[in-house]
């Protein structure tokens, strides 16, 4: 056979049953573009798809303090990917930029911009032909059946949490309408982002040899005021509106994470059968750390890419090594972004300098061109 399909070899995932262990954005973007992309002409029985989630809606409490960056650059790919599923529109209308015309900056101490703008949880088992790990950087799949296969500490601990505000007139600027991170902190970063017309987030973050304790609501009334005056004293470089996000903290919204990623790996194969038809995506093959602000569109891309093998390719081999070679490239590209953020964000000295230098001349060199 041939490692593309036609009209009389159907594609390796016809008639089969997958099942996606995961539904956030690379689980969904999986199916999504399944859908999107299977060759209906041919008449192939399209596959049984069923998707497991652990969380409920109600156990979000407790999960914001982050944003998503869905970007269209050369390496991130997101915004086309949502383009191809006819989701761009929507989102656009829910994002930041969309709705208060803001944008990704770097500002100094004092907030002037550096840059001008399977086992089932009930006790029952199900079975498939297929299986989509895509259940994030803490992987239990990769953890049960890739020991080795671990997340490496970054050396940062992020101190953050989502600020409330009674109106949009209350947020204070910059951070009503622009998302970024903030230099000059002596060796103390800070991300900060809008969420919505009444929230907004902060990040704190620090360098340090070894992760730190996880922690996440519920937290007691001696744990948050603890962290609360932590992220001051360890952000005392930033001036206002540090102090004000920080002070409207919505206690049930503040944790302390480390910065962890994974280097991606190639799928075998040449393993059992069992195992050669678990398939990795997003954070549970390649995990990125906050920094990388790639996270996203890197499971946009997988979900894309690894349907259209699933649909185009009559061999399980030739769709594993084709999405690999798509995704792992990139991937590791990715991390290595994110490495040059952390340096970055908590540079001081004549480190910091450069790299201030450095934006301001890509500044005027966009000028220029323009």
């Amino acid at each position: 056979m041939s490692a593309s399909t036609s009209e009389s070899v159907p594609p390796i995932a016809a008639g089969k049953k997958i099942i996606v262990i995961g539904a956030g954005i690379a689980g969904l973007s999986f199916a999504l573009s399944l859908c999107k992309q299977w060759p209906t002409s041919t008449g192939h029985e399209f596959p049984s798809v069923t998707i497991y989630e652990r969380d409920t809606k109600e156990a979000r409490t407790g999960r914001e303090g982050y944003s998503l960056s869905i970007r269209s650059d050369g390496l991130s790919g997101g915004m086309q990917v949502l383009h191809r599923l006819n989701l761009l529109e929507r989102i656009l209308r829910a994002s930041i930029s969309f709705a208060g015309n803001g944008s990704f900056n770097l500002w100094n101490t004092t907030w002037e911009s550096v840059l001008v703008r399977v086992y089932l949880g009930n006790g029952t088992t199900d079975e498939c032909d297929i299986l989509i790990a895509a259940d994030g950087a803490s992987s239990k799949i990769r953890t049960q059946l890739r020991p080795a296969d671990r997340l490496t500490f970054s050396g940062v601990v992020c101190i953050g949490a989502t600020s409330r505000f009674d109106s949009a007139e209350a947020i204070p600027r910059p951070v009503n309408r622009d998302w970024g991170a903030v230099l000059g902190g002596g060796g103390v970063g800070l991300f900060v982002s809008p969420v919505d017309s009444r929230s907004a987030l902060w990040c704190v973050s620090y360098t340090t040899d070894q992760p730190r304790e996880k922690m996440r609501h519920p937290l007691s009334e001696d744990q948050v005021k603890f962290l609360l005056t932590e992220a001051l004293e360890r952000g005392n470089h930033f001036s206002e509106p540090f102090q004000t996000l920080v002070r409207a903290t919505d206690p049930t919204t503040l944790m302390v994470f480390n910065a962890m990623d994974k280097q991606p790996f190639r799928h075998d194969s040449t393993a059992s059968p069992g195992m050669s038809s678990i398939i990795y995506i997003g954070d549970s093959n390649h995990a990125m750390s906050a920094f990388a602000g790639n996270g996203a569109n890197m499971a946009l891309l997988d979900g894309w890419d690894l349907a259209e093998q699933l649909c185009g390719t009559d061999s399980l081999a030739a769709a594993l090594r084709a999405y690999d070679e798509k995704s792992i490239p990139r991937s590791k590209t990715a991390i290595r972004w994110s490495r040059w953020v952390i340096s970055m964000m908590h540079a001081t000295g004549w480190k910091l300098f450069l790299y201030t230098l450095l934006f301001k001349a890509v500044m005027l060199l966009m000028r220029w061109r323009k």
